[in-house]
């Protein structure tokens, strides 16, 4: 089942916060810590849409 959670964050916490969320999302029980996991931030789009471009503080 997904499973989304959501934290209120401001620029001077956003790191602790997002470990937060990661946490209260379980993330652990979708990703091994064996294997490497890489994040890769999609640069390729030529226009600004919301849903591919905005930046992770705002959302």
């Amino acid at each position: 089942m997904t499973k989304v959670a959501v934290v209120k964050t401001t620029p001077k916490t956003i790191f602790e916060d997002i470990a937060r969320v990661m946490d209260l999302a379980d993330y652990d029980k979708c990703l091994s810590k064996d294997v490497e996991t890489t994040v890769k931030l999609n640069l390729s789009w030529s226009k600004l849409y919301p849903a591919c471009s905005t930046n992770p503080y705002i959302l």
